[in-house]
């Protein structure tokens, strides 16, 4: 809806990842002084110490207002800034709580693990659609479709105030850093650093490792393939847990490989990410990781 450009998209998607890693450690505190409030009495249940039904609701509502003002300043931080107005627009139209007796809501079952590129564009007021389950994955999130952006009334200018000021604690909690390293770019970096050549802009054919066509389609690749996972990449911990030359590196290969089933001819030096100081460990671990969710993707479009 906002058009948004990977770069906005990506950095949004890790600024929230990387709240939600902070809000865990606050509520596991919660949970631990919950226990310990509760010592010396006989619990009636074993997930006493888990949050309520309530507190769980309380925590849906409110990281749905973090997830739009990581929307909010992810697009200022890659220079793509977006009104103020339209995230409310959006956040109000794709809801986590009711919306109320302004519309008539459509509830939709968005599965973290769908393959939203198959699905049809949503229109307002439409039967809900129904996306594809994995068994893989737990994660499902109740969105609710509303008919109509907010009025620019009392309750609006009260939920700009409220995204202000959730941008504010967002800035706190990260301690204001907001940069975020873009495996896109990295993926360029890579390709230059080792002389693979970056595709038609090469001056001269025999000047890298791969001939302007070969290169220019394993980029082409690698991106396709984080623009895939990119849904999916902040759930998956395995994969944020290394810094961003393994991830090229990793999505390169990944995407080597594919375009050689293909028929493509990308042939790559041996260990060549040993020359970026990649521990072939963590490297393997990553590329494990890219491939099951590039199968996992791909098994469930085709369902």
């Amino acid at each position: 809806m906002m058009e948004l450009g990977s770069d906005s998209r990506f950095a949004s998607i890790i600024l929230f990842r990387r709240y939600v890693g902070q809000f865990q450690k606050v509520i596991h505190h919660h949970c631990q002084q919950k226990e310990q409030n509760q010592k010396g009495r006989k619990r009636a249940h074993d997930n006493d110490t888990q949050p309520s039904v309530q507190e769980m609701k309380q925590i849906k509502c409110h990281l749905g207002r973090i997830a739009a003002a990581c929307l909010f300043l992810g697009c200022k931080a890659e220079e793509e800034p977006r009104r103020i107005r339209d995230v409310i627009n959006l956040s109000s139209i794709l809801d986590f709580e009711d919306a109320g007796g302004h519309s008539t809501p459509t509830k939709v079952d968005i599965n973290c693990d769908a393959n939203q590129s198959n699905l049809p564009k949503r229109t307002l007021g439409q039967s809900p659609i129904k996306t594809t389950t994995s068994a893989a994955t737990t994660c499902a999130l109740e969105i609710i479709e509303t008919m109509h952006p907010p009025l620019l009334d009392e309750k609006y200018w009260s939920d700009k105030e409220q995204m202000v000021s959730t941008e504010q604690q967002l800035l706190r909690m990260l301690q204001f850093d907001t940069l975020v390293c873009h495996p896109y770019r990295c993926v360029l970096i890579v390709m230059d650093t080792l002389n693979f050549g970056r595709g038609t802009k090469s001056q001269d054919q025999n000047h890298g490792l791969l001939s302007p066509r070969a290169s220019e389609a394993l980029i082409f690749k690698a991106w396709t393939i984080l623009n895939e996972i990119s849904i999916d990449v902040v759930l998956e911990t395995t994969i944020l847990q290394y810094n961003v030359v393994t991830l090229a590196c990793a999505v390169i290969s990944v995407a080597a490989a594919a375009n050689r089933s293909s028929g493509g001819n990308e042939t790559l030096p041996d260990e060549w990410w040993r020359a970026l100081d990649v521990p072939t460990d963590d490297f393997m671990s990553a590329a494990e990781s890219i491939r099951n969710l590039v199968h996992e993707r791909g098994r469930t479009g085709s369902d």
